[in-house]
């Protein structure tokens, strides 16, 4: 009880100091920063949700402190609200009919968490209603600031410039939203991934392969599109892409679960996928192919039929 208590003490405070070192600038701190929630994951998934709110407390405590209250607030719901979510849901567990656990299904989790990056666009949606344009106003005035302060003492930049900003601005809250949630998963998938190395996981590894989304999960996006559509340049029709961009996160996990269905059944699993992942972070192509997949998936049940093909069974 006392190493577990000093170690979700140290957790948290790590998890703060990785946050602060925004605080320093440099493209390192902003990589730091990202690595803030992994910390509290370490814990939770290793120790325990009661772990977890400990060092969790330690953490949102140390960067208000340090930052001040909004600083730690601003932690608070980019990390350790995330990080609860993750640990609670990836800690649920029933008893099956014949005596084994049936863990949180890790498609199920994905879906709550993007659930939480929707609830966290209404929130800023909400919260700029008194702004001029809204959402989409506070969103173009912020880009105007970063880009007008790096585009500075550059003649014949405005128009372009311009250009840029109205692309970047329409879908810039969906982005945010996306790299918030991915950066989560691949600290949640770090933390299990250090934990099971050394045996101190409290639940079994969660495949890429087992994901499976619900059978309602395309109604959402195919609501958010029509929304888009029919919202025009509106703040619905922009609150609506935005959504839609950030409903595609589960996807195109579900995407990856084909790719790793399809390869495990072939002698050169590992080279094929060393080959798609070089190929994935090199080139943006294969993304759309992945969540393009995912949707396909639904219907077709591709994983499930790669899955059950093993080496043996290659033509």
């Amino acid at each position: 009880m006392h190493n577990a208590l000093l170690m979700a003490i140290g957790g948290g405070v790590l998890s703060a100091l990785l946050y602060l070192s925004v605080m320093a600038g440099g493209l390192g701190t902003v990589i730091l920063a990202y690595l803030g929630p992994l910390p509290l994951l370490m814990v939770g998934l290793g120790l325990g949700l009661r772990s977890f709110l400990i060092a969790g407390t330690v953490a949102v405590l140390a960067v208000a402190v340090v930052g001040g209250p909004l600083f730690g607030l601003s932690y608070g719901l980019a990390n350790a609200v995330v990080v609860a979510v993750i640990v609670r849901q990836s800690l649920l567990a029933r008893t099956a009919p014949d005596g084994t656990l049936e863990w949180y299904p890790p498609g199920l989790l994905l879906v709550v968490l993007t659930g939480l990056g929707l609830v966290g666009l209404l929130l800023a949606a909400l919260l700029t209603l008194g702004d001029p344009g809204g959402l989409e106003g506070s969103v173009r005035q912020f880009l105007s600031i970063a880009f007008g302060d790096a585009a500075a003492g550059t003649a014949g930049a405005e128009e372009p410039l311009s250009e840029l900003i109205d692309g970047f601005a329409q879908v810039f809250p969906g982005m945010v939203v996306v790299s918030w949630l991915t950066m989560a998963i691949i600290n949640a998938a770090l933390a299990q991934g250090v934990l099971m190395r050394f045996g101190r996981n409290l639940r079994p590894a969660m495949r890429v392969a087992e994901v499976e989304l619900p059978n309602w999960t395309p109604m959402l996006l195919a609501a958010a599109g029509v929304l888009a559509l029919l919202g025009g340049e509106g703040q619905l029709g922009y609150l609506a892409l935005n959504a839609a961009i950030v409903l595609l996160v589960p996807f195109f996990f579900a995407g990856l679960a084909v790719v790793h269905a399809f390869a495990g059944g072939r002698q050169a699993r590992t080279l094929l996928l060393m080959v798609f992942y070089f190929f994935l972070l090199v080139s943006g192509w294969p993304i759309a192919m992945v969540v393009g997949l995912g949707v396909i998936e639904q219907w077709a049940g591709l994983r499930r039929r790669f899955s059950r093909t093993g080496p043996d069974q290659e033509s």
